[in-house]
């Protein structure tokens, strides 16, 4: 005699709520992977400086929170559409470099972060305008569509200048967001913008393998490893002298000289890793200290402006 058979129940039935709910979260959590390298130089930072912004503008309560949420939002997608096409155009080369990547590991699909390039795209600069800093992020869809794209991020000085630029129009925008610009907000921008500009060829030390499997001439390579590393070192090294005579000097918040001293501190550290410290895993983490450097200093612009 044959075992009865069972009808499998049907699973439960979900509404259109729960389900919108659940694409909501999985493209949250998508695009979390697609940025996770680059919090500390986008989201943190540059929301930071909206919050500097927004104290200096006497903000407090909802209106804060307005702002800081805002920022959040802002400088997400800000990233995002930045990663989406990088990482479309670099898989062989993340294959070498970053295989934790979601191209790489199957987590998104190649058409699915086409589309999702698409989206983003389109939806940055409509918030953009919605939020009042349309320009700024037209400069930076153009930036990065030139050196992703049209691949102008081969010849190191475009790939360094173009990082300049982003700093430059992430800046602006984080304070346009909540106020219009001042002297001294320019102040600020100017100053990291040219020191990440001129400082960036740190990040090229950990990837020169998969750079050279892309054809990317970066500044290690092109001009030598040795004077790249003799050169980032001496740059660091000076770099606290410029961050205290034109940002923190002219503060009076006592907490600044604490936050001074462990930005130099940070500074040495960098300078000291990127002559000793030479392996590309080494590397990873010496451009982690300068990226945690640029988060610093702008929490610091809360208490300075």
């Amino acid at each position: 005699m044959s075992a009865p058979t069972t009808s499998a129940r049907p699973g439960p039935r979900r509404s259109p709520a729960h389900t919108a709910v659940r694409a909501v979260l999985n493209e949250i959590a998508v695009s979390g992977r697609f940025i996770s390298n680059d919090v500390w130089t986008t989201v943190l930072p540059a929301t930071s400086f909206v919050l500097a912004a927004a104290f200096t503008s006497g903000h407090t309560g909802g209106r804060l929170a307005a702002d800081f949420l805002r920022g959040a939002v802002y400088f997400w997608l800000y990233i995002y559409g930045f990663t989406l096409t990088n990482q479309l155009y670099g898989v062989e080369e993340d294959r070498v470099n970053k295989p934790f990547r979601p191209l790489v590991t199957g987590r998104s699909s190649y058409r699915g972060a086409q589309r999702r390039a698409v989206v983003v795209l389109c939806a940055f600069p409509v918030l953009a305008w919605w939020f009042g800093v349309l320009p700024w992020a037209l400069i930076w869809e153009a930036t990065y569509l030139l050196t992703n794209v049209a691949r102008w991020e081969r010849h190191w000085f475009i790939k360094n200048l173009s990082m300049g630029i982003g700093v430059t129009v992430q800046l602006a925008a984080a304070w346009s967001l909540v106020t219009p610009l001042t002297d001294t907000a320019w102040r600020w921008i100017l100053t990291l913008a040219v020191s990440i500009w001129l400082l960036i060829p740190l990040q090229d030390l950990r990837d020169v393998e998969g750079d050279v499997v892309n054809g990317r001439r970066t500044f290690p390579i092109a001009l030598g490893e040795k004077f790249a590393r003799g050169y980032l070192a001496l740059g660091f090294a000076a770099l606290p002298v410029v961050v205290h005579t034109l940002l923190l000097r002219p503060a009076h918040s006592p907490w600044i000289w604490g936050l001074d001293a462990v930005l130099a501190g940070l500074n040495w550290l960098v300078a000291i890793r990127v002559v000793v410290l030479r392996k590309p895993k080494q590397d990873h983490v010496t451009y982690r200290r300068f990226e945690q450097w640029y988060t610093l200093s702008l929490v610091a612009a809360i208490l300075a402006l």
